[in-house]
């Protein structure tokens, strides 16, 4: 499941509009819709969407070589 696609359920479950989020982690409503449609977006704020949410932001990453 796509980062948007988790951010979009974890609203959802909420109770939290995309207005109401984008109200409390001080943005505009269009950013996360984009974001929620599997546009970009930075680390800090995921961290502050995950906040808004009562979440919690964890990073595993994953390094792919190049050939």
């Amino acid at each position: 499941m796509s980062i948007g696609r988790q951010i979009a359920t974890l609203r959802t479950r909420a109770g939290i509009s995309q207005t109401e989020l984008a109200r409390r982690i001080r943005c505009a409503q269009s950013l996360i819709c984009k974001i929620e449609g599997g546009g970009g977006t930075s680390l800090s704020q995921l961290q502050n969407i995950a906040d808004a949410l009562g979440e919690s932001l964890v990073i595993h990453p994953v390094f792919v070589a190049e050939e």
